[in-house]
């Protein structure tokens, strides 16, 4: 999923670097995104909801993967990395985890549920494709969630085989 160019860049940072780029590029769009993905939605249901059936569970797909999304990203910022940090630097991960595979797997579980709904959401919207004639609020939301799948699948595709195997080898 890496482009070319960004997964040799990426394969040169240190852990911490890595743990940076992470939260700087990837968390960091989901925060922003995750609002006007659910803005957009909500107001599709109003508009559309009750004459195209897709559009409820549409909408509770993106709800659904926002509220996955956003404990994860607290779990990773606030437990994971800061322990990943710490190993990296030969210090001892404090947590109550035990070894740092456990949060991890964790992490991958959660990236599986994460990309089941995504194959939910796809399905759903023709691959994001608008129907003829949708109103500008549908095309937005569905070329903005044609971005948010590709940036959360680099995301999920840094961490599964950059950063985890890269801690699990420490």
């Amino acid at each position: 999923m890496l482009t070319e160019h960004a997964s040799p860049a990426l394969q040169q940072l240190s852990l911490v670097d890595l743990i940076d780029y992470i939260e700087a590029t990837h968390h960091q769009y989901i925060r922003d995104t995750a609002p006007l993905l659910a803005e957009y939605t909500e107001k599709m249901v109003r508009a559309h909801g009750d004459d195209h059936s897709e559009i409820k569970p549409l909408a509770k797909s993106v709800n659904e993967l926002i509220a996955e999304l956003m404990p994860h990203l607290m779990k990773e910022e606030r437990i994971l990395f800061p322990a990943i940090k710490s190993l990296s630097l030969g210090e001892p991960a404090h947590g109550c985890f035990g070894h740092i595979s456990n949060p991890i797997n964790m992490m991958l579980h959660e990236h599986d549920n994460a990309d089941q709904i995504l194959h939910t959401i796809r399905s759903l919207t023709n691959n994001y494709t608008p129907p003829a004639g949708a109103c500008n609020t549908w095309q937005a939301c569905y070329r903005t969630l044609a971005e948010f799948d590709a940036d959360l699948q680099n995301h999920i595709d840094v961490e599964n085989t950059l950063l985890f195997p890269q801690v699990l080898a420490l």
